[in-house]
């Protein structure tokens, strides 16, 4: 690993000033194996942008530069005078030696990873101290994006299925909760769930129409990130068939009945004009009749009659014609 002189220089200023600040942060007991006489603390730092995160848990996160440095506890001073030499072996075929405890690196693939660090130094010419540190670490990739995959709209008073992906490594914790209208009235908290996928489905039930604002939380050993979607929702399709059947049957209903309404009057008319033609009918065959009764009458010649034109006045002009007149 070729390192410049201005490496060198940053190294040892950023390590003289971690080294002040803390001798005993680092990593914890239960995750480091040590053996031999050298008595110390290993720690990871990592640094993004302006910010360092201090790796206490033995994850890391990959493709950022991570320090790595080596405080020895010598509180007699012992040691002051020796000359160490540091072996730093990372785990995925990457080994630095030199004198300085600390060192710079850079996981580049996920994974798991033994780190190991050998020390030694020559405390006089008979006298020689050893230690070796041994380090599971797991490399992770940070959470860069939460895609939701799916519609932003939906129907009401439906079980809806959502579906995330979560750009990074798991496993993850997410958090998640609805907003009506996309307003909190009050504080809200969300049940953390563990994840070992990349992947997760959320089951919802809108039960007004409007907006909404789903908001998720999603983190790992390395990273957090918050997002918010906009839902609409919108009547349901089956809703509206509820509507539009009633007013269809009243419509039906109506042109039925205007439909009759319209009909019957044209039929009875129909009748009442049949049976008036029958009776016209009937009165012209009866008037012949009577015509040819009056001309074999020995009467028509002395004393006509004037008949109707209808049935009944003619048998009645007849009936007085028989009971009332003089004979000429």
């Amino acid at each position: 690993m070729n390192m410049g002189p201005h490496y060198r220089i940053w190294s040892v200023l950023l390590h003289t000033f971690l080294s002040l600040v803390s001798v005993a942060v680092g990593i914890p007991d239960n995750l480091i194996h040590s053996s031999g006489d050298v008595t110390g603390k290993i720690t990871f730092r990592q640094m993004e942008g302006n910010y360092t995160y201090l790796r206490d848990s033995g994850a890391l996160a990959s493709c950022v530069p991570t320090l790595v440095t080596f405080d020895l506890l010598d509180l007699r001073h012992n040691f002051r005078s020796a000359v160490f030499k540091y072996t730093w072996d990372f785990g995925n075929g990457e080994v630095f030696e030199g004198p300085e405890p600390f060192v710079q690196c850079s996981y580049t693939t996920p994974g798991n990873y033994t780190f190991k660090l050998r020390i030694g130094a020559n405390i006089t010419k008979q006298s020689r101290i050893t230690g070796l540190y041994t380090i599971d670490l797991t490399v992770l990739d940070a959470i860069q994006s939460i895609e939701l995959r799916g519609p932003l709209s939906y129907n009401v008073d439906q079980s809806s299925s959502l579906s995330f992906h979560v750009g990074g490594s798991p496993p993850v914790w997410y958090c998640w909760r609805v907003l009506p209208d996309c307003q909190s009235p009050s504080p809200m908290s969300c049940e953390s769930v563990r994840l070992y996928e990349n992947i997760f489905n959320l089951s919802y039930t809108f039960t007004s129409v409007g907006t909404y604002c789903l908001e998720i939380s999603v983190r790992n050993n390395i990273s957090k990130l918050q997002t918010s979607y906009n839902i609409h929702v919108q009547d349901s399709p089956v809703n509206h068939l509820i509507f539009i059947l009633p007013c269809a049957a009243v419509i039906f209903a109506t042109l039925i009945f205007i439909s009759v309404s319209v009909c019957c009057p044209l039929q009875e008319s129909g009748f009442v004009c049949n049976t008036l033609e029958s009776d016209m009918s009937y009165d012209a065959v009866t008037d012949i009749e009577m015509h040819a009764k009056d001309a074999a009458s020995p009467l028509k010649d002395n004393c006509p009659l004037q008949t109707s034109s209808r049935r009944n006045e003619s048998q009645s002009l007849l009936h007085q014609q028989g009971m009332y007149s003089q004979p000429c």
